[in-house]
């Protein structure tokens, strides 16, 4: 039973190559969008769970929640939902600070942005969620840790998809519209956030290559030939787990 995690730099197409691979191999396609919006629907807050003993019944109604959404969105969902984290940052700074739109982006382009930052109760969940979606296989796990929680198990592919900062600046322009300047913002500020959650909540580097079985750089490699070289591996790790 095929399991896939990809970590993903923004801009480098990772998600968009995890949609792809996930359709072809008849995965289910679960990321924070996915995650987040389950959660809410249970109850469960993003930034808080309430009762250690109610984490049970939680999951269970998560779990039944995802099992009745279907496998794959329609569309890779990075660039919207990183577009309407940017938007919320932006909007908490002008609404808080009575900043101008210009002046809230200087702020988030200096470190004074609003951090993104979950409960341990809520990363507890997380935890949960991906280990079940695991157990029962055929699941493609885009973030939230992936590589990490389930690093060691058998027959999991842990992969990761980046490119040079301006390759991914350029996407992300034509992706979304944007000048340059606030593309680039758009990619630092991902790349850090999501740097900070790995090392705070995880204890590691997640460029760190010793947590991946792949790595692809999409600066010069078309978006089918990364989605190529996942299948295979993702085929060839199967194999491998089943003969051992």
């Amino acid at each position: 039973m095929t399991v896939i995690t990809v970590s993903r730099q923004r801009g480098s197409k990772g998600s968009y190559i995890a949609l792809e691979v996930a359709k072809r191999l008849g995965l289910r396609y679960l990321d924070r969008e996915i995650m987040d919006s389950v959660a809410r629907e249970t109850g469960v807050s993003v930034e808080r769970v309430e009762a250690i003993e109610e984490r049970a019944g939680r999951l269970a109604n998560v779990m039944r929640l995802l099992g009745a959404r279907p496998k794959l969105p329609p569309v890779a969902s990075a660039s919207l939902r990183e577009q309407a984290a940017f938007e919320d940052r932006v909007g908490m700074l002008i609404d808080r600070g009575g900043l101008s739109r210009e002046a809230a982006i200087t702020r988030l382009s200096t470190g004074g942005g609003l951090e993104y930052a979950p409960s341990t109760d809520y990363l507890e969940l997380v935890t949960s969620v991906i280990l079940e979606c695991a157990a029962q296989g055929q699941a493609m796990i885009v973030g939230r840790g992936g590589q990490v929680i389930l690093r060691g198990q058998p027959g999991v592919l842990h992969v990761q998809i980046m490119a040079r900062f301006e390759t991914r600046v350029y996407n992300v322009i034509q992706r979304e519209g944007v000048k340059w300047r606030e593309a680039a913002l758009r990619v630092r500020t991902a790349d850090e956030q999501r740097a900070g959650y790995m090392r705070r909540f995880y204890n590691v580097d997640w460029l760190d290559s010793s947590l991946y079985d792949l790595v692809i750089n999409t600066d010069h490699l078309p978006c089918d030939a990364a989605v190529e070289l996942i299948v295979q591996a993702a085929r060839a790790v199967e194999a491998a787990n089943k003969g051992g």
